[in-house]
């Protein structure tokens, strides 16, 4: 086999392995992300229903804060109240 040949084989299976990754990373980072804004909603939560959690008032709220525009904007349309 010569050199040629050799580096298009060489291309030919790096692209494969670069879908693969890439399909692999996409789920990766969907999972992180669903983890992530998971802890920011359930932060959110405890914003209201413990309010003195001490230690964690501000990062509550910051969270809470973060999330209202989307939960005012669910509840709006849950009540039928769309803008």
């Amino acid at each position: 086999m010569n050199k040629t040949k050799l580096v298009e084989l060489a291309d030919e299976v790096l692209t494969d392995v670069d879908v693969d990754m890439q399909s692999v990373l996409k789920k990766e980072l969907e999972i992180n992300l669903c983890e992530k804004l998971a802890d920011i909603f359930f932060a959110a939560q405890r914003h209201h229903k413990y309010p003195l959690d001490v230690g964690r008032i501000g990062k509550n709220e910051k969270s809470y804060k973060a999330v209202k525009p989307i939960l005012d904007d669910c509840i709006d349309k849950l009540l039928g109240k769309t803008k």
